[in-house]
């Protein structure tokens, strides 16, 4: 998916004070902690905590909330997590006007009819396909859209998705991403390589007809409608599993962008990865998350497992096994 598969969101509610916070690592550890298994697809997912968090105003309802910098060997900034724990959004959705509070479950439940059918349509796609997906708006999103001064899409109520390819070992990966990193076959505590996916940036700049989706859409008497489209040969992440007898551990590596990132985590700390810096969240049934940009390269490492799985001095070394890799 997207760096961010929320833009859509953001673009649409960009007239609400939005703190500039990247969502995705927020919400995808609340998928990965209450499921606690892997899926071949990362799948669209927006709660309505979510929602909350990013429009209210950061500057000051978010005073004195957690923060960690993580610096290079230059002491330049090149990454920025806060915390916004469940609990904390749960008490300022209670503080919204009652008028507000239906408004953004409205919202929500909008966007879980959408995850729906965008992750039905997901499921019936082969690997490396892209689609385009329309959705008819409704009166309120037409009115948002009025609003809305930038958006990454270039066509409202579009939303663009795709499948990744999956690779059975790292030797099938290894001349797809092997230029940029080297993973290992096997990682400490006997976790061996199940499987990869590589996954592209979806094709933002790729126009689709409109107009033909809408009459498709009646057509079927429905309120969506999806089409094939180019698939983008933009690389976006990688994301590898290695499996055990005690479950699995899920390893990432992006293109570092720099920029802010939200966590829902119950605690976050700074550790060392190497000299690098990192930091470990702790989410929901002590699932636990590390991730540092590895100095010298513009790469953004991940590892994530449950503690049930590996003990975080356990996911530690993991991490630092990955990072002394050339």
């Amino acid at each position: 998916m997207d760096k961010n598969p929320f833009n859509r969101m953001r673009d649409m509610l960009r007239a609400k004070p939005v703190p500039k916070v990247d969502v995705k690592h927020k919400v995808m550890a609340a998928i990965r902690a209450k499921e606690n298994k892997e899926e071949k697809i990362v799948k669209k997912k927006i709660g309505l905590l979510v929602t909350v968090g990013m429009l209210v105003g950061a500057s000051s309802v978010w005073a004195g909330v957690e923060m960690i910098q993580l610096k290079n060997e230059k002491g330049e900034v090149i990454y920025e997590i806060t915390q916004h724990t469940d609990q904390e959004q749960q008490q300022l959705f209670k503080q919204m006007p009652p008028e507000e509070q239906k408004k953004r479950e409205e919202l929500n439940k909008r966007y879980e009819y959408q995850d729906e059918v965008v992750n039905e349509i997901i499921d019936g796609l082969k690997p490396g396909t892209s689609v385009a997906i329309y959705f008819k708006p409704t009166k309120e999103e037409e009115e948002r859209q009025k609003n809305i001064t930038w958006s990454r899409y270039k066509q409202p109520y579009i939303t663009m998705v795709s499948t990744p390819l999956t690779y059975k070992s790292w030797k099938e990966m290894e001349p797809v991403v092997g230029k940029m990193f080297t993973l290992p076959t096997e990682l400490a505590g006997g976790f061996r390589y199940d499987e990869g996916d590589v996954h592209y940036e979806e094709n933002y700049e790729y126009e689709v007809d409109l107009e033909a989706l809408k009459a498709k859409a009646i057509k079927e008497n429905k309120d969506y409608a999806f089409t094939e489209i180019p698939s983008s040969n933009k690389y976006d992440f990688t994301s590898v599993a290695y499996k055990s007898e005690k479950g699995k551990v899920r390893v990432e590596v992006r293109i570092a962008d720099g920029g802010k990132a939200g966590t829902n985590a119950e605690a976050m700390e700074k550790i060392m990865i190497g000299n690098n810096e990192a930091v470990l969240t702790t989410h929901t049934s002590n699932f636990h998350w590390i991730t540092w940009v590895k100095n010298g390269t513009k790469l953004k490492y991940s590892v994530r497992a449950g503690e049930d799985v590996v003990s975080k001095d356990e996911l530690i070394n993991i991490a630092k096994q990955i990072n002394e890799i050339k």
